[in-house]
């Protein structure tokens, strides 16, 4: 073992083996911290969740608490990148589903239904960090990463669209590049299962098969967009069960 500099992270340094235990016990907190103010969401809501509520219920001083997060909005800005970094793992494994690339869309889209039916809070908060009231007070490391984030997310489902530009099942117009398609799609997916997560209760969703809902409203982009193989050419709702069964099974029998 040998000392090192004092800014090192080196592994075989003394003082960077410190750091990397201290950097990981904070990380950890952190994460501890993030967790509880989920659960407080839960049961009393987002105007509920208070950083002095948050204080109350760990087992650290308020000063600790305020030295992870500066305010309320920074803390919901830190759950919206627990919930988009979730959501990008979750996508991850939706590329994995065998199957022609508009299903492998699909299989993309299912990806985000089972994100917000797992975590409803965290994917929420995803929507409330996307608010002006969140990002004017949150700190500019934490708006930083998320915007960094906000970036990835798209390009993690680019490889379907490319997929379906090269085997000719999908094609469009000029200057439609695949950053258009990309923001349709998550704008749909995103938009139907926020508005069923937040209105799961209404008149209006109860009327709907909520099973379904998000299939129905992808596949109609989807075929406008010309996307082959056509609903009336393939039994898609029979794909939506494959995904489920064969990418999702754990999470489906826990919901």
């Amino acid at each position: 073992m040998k000392f090192c500099d004092r800014n090192t992270t080196e592994p075989k340094c003394l003082i960077g083996k410190f750091k990397n235990k201290r950097q990981a016990a904070i990380a950890d907190r952190e994460q501890e911290l993030l967790s509880i103010a989920e659960r407080l969401m839960e049961t009393e809501g987002f105007s509920g969740l208070t950083m002095d509520k948050l204080v109350a219920a760990c087992d650290y001083s308020k000063g600790t608490v305020y030295n992870h997060f500066s305010s309320k909005e920074d803390l919901l800005c830190a759950l919206c990148i627990k919930g988009t970094k979730l959501g990008m793992q979750i996508t991850k494994r939706a590329l994995t589903f065998d199957g022609n690339s508009r299903e492998r869309c699909l299989a993309v889209h299912f990806a985000q239904r089972i994100h917000g039916l797992s975590h409803p809070t965290l994917y929420m908060c995803m929507l409330t960090g996307k608010t002006p009231a969140v990002r004017e007070k949150a700190s500019p490391t934490r708006l930083k990463e998320l915007e960094a984030l906000e970036a990835e997310m798209p390009q993690i489902c680019t490889q379907v669209f490319e997929d379906g530009l090269e085997d000719g099942s999908l094609s469009v117009s000029m200057g439609v590049g695949i950053d258009s398609l990309s923001f349709a799609n998550w704008a749909i997916s995103f938009g139907t299962n926020a508005l069923m997560i937040g209105a799961a209760d209404t008149l209006e969703a109860k009327q709907l098969d909520m099973d379904y809902a998000l299939l129905f409203n992808v596949s109609i982009m989807l075929d406008g967009m010309g996307w082959k193989p056509l609903s009336h050419q393939w039994d898609y709702k029979k794909t939506w069960q494959r995904i489920a069964t064969e990418i999702f099974s754990e999470e489906m029998a826990a919901l």
